[in-house]
């Protein structure tokens, strides 16, 4: 059981009439930033997403018996449910859910205070990268591996080495060079083993790296993704991956995110995660579909990769 009561969901009417006759408290769940831009007049704000709402209208409400309209952003927003529920768990009588939200009320013409009620701003404005060459800031970039055994797991990072971008009408494309002799191990707490485990790593058993001591994405496309939404891959990647010296096919979808100040050049975040089929590039150590009788020599063929590169704006020609 979520709530102790079922939520009451009223429509513009409804909500009009209680904020009209002040029958209660009028709660905006939304952020704070949208609030002090438009909100229904006599509103009072507290963001359902902060892990502070509860105390904040314990704060705004701390007589429970007086009844509460709570709106969000409209249609398709689940913010408006969300906290009508979590006031009903809190033990507020009389909770009443505009399901309509903010948006309905605008559409219906009716006044609004902020300090700029007319002005409404994208919900979730799509990323759209300026024209331009972007330079992997390397130093900021980082990814971290996962690989799998019998007995649990080892994790660790390995270091970008270089890499760009270069935007043209919202497509991309680059590359990315991964230094491999930089590969780390970070879970195992013990010294002795730690560099046993790396030298394993860096050795012929796996990626063999005085010989190929570099990794390399060739040939990076970054397509747009339809109807992504601002918290999903919104691109597909592709290229030629190369390591150990096999180069193979690639693709999966990314999260592309504008970072810095959203009015100057900013830069970009390229974040993702994949599950990676060591065999197809010769990485065959510990595999049993290539060795019988390996006994605790065992390794998953997969291994997982967790990245985020941060690209700054090229400067100079």
């Amino acid at each position: 059981m979520t709530t102790l009561h079922k939520v009451r969901r009223v429509g513009l009417a409804a909500a009009q009439a209680f904020v009209q006759g002040r029958k209660g408290i009028v709660l905006d769940v939304m952020v704070p930033e949208h609030f002090e831009q438009r909100h229904i007049p006599g509103a009072v704000q507290a963001c359902v997403h902060e892990v502070v709402f509860c105390d904040a209208v314990a704060a705004l409400a701390p007589d429970r018996s007086v009844p509460v309209l709570v709106y969000g952003a409209g249609a398709g927003s689940l913010d408006g449910r969300m906290a009508a529920e979590k006031l009903l768990r809190l033990g507020h009588a009389d909770v009443r859910w505009f399901a309509g939200g903010l948006e309905a009320w605008c559409i219906a013409g009716l006044p609004l205070e902020g300090s700029a009620p007319h002005v409404r701003p994208d919900a979730h404005p799509p990323v759209l990268m300026p024209d331009g060459r972007y330079v992997l800031d390397t130093a900021a970039s980082r990814i971290r591996w996962t690989g799998r055994n019998d007995n649990g797991a080892h994790t660790g990072v390995v270091n970008c080495a270089a890499g760009a971008l270069n935007f043209s009408d919202g497509r991309a494309q680059g590359g990315l060079r991964i230094d491999m002799r930089t590969i780390r191990d970070e879970d195992l707490s013990d010294d002795a083993l730690r560099p046993v485990l790396e030298a394993h790593l860096a050795s012929d058993d796996f990626f063999f790296v005085s010989l190929f001591p570099e990794a390399a994405l060739e040939g990076m496309v970054l397509t747009p993704l339809p109807g992504a939404t601002a918290t999903t891959p919104n691109y597909h990647l592709t290229g030629l991956f190369s390591l150990r010296g096999v180069r193979r096919k690639l693709g999966l979808n990314v999260a592309v995110r504008r970072i810095g100040d959203a009015d100057g050049p900013g830069g970009l975040a390229l974040a993702g995660h994949m599950d990676l089929d060591r065999t197809r590039w010769g990485v065959l150590y510990g595999s049993a579909r290539f060795f019988r009788h390996l006994g605790y020599h065992r390794v998953d063929d997969a291994i997982s990769l967790d990245f985020r590169l941060v690209y700054a704006p090229a400067t100079g020609g």
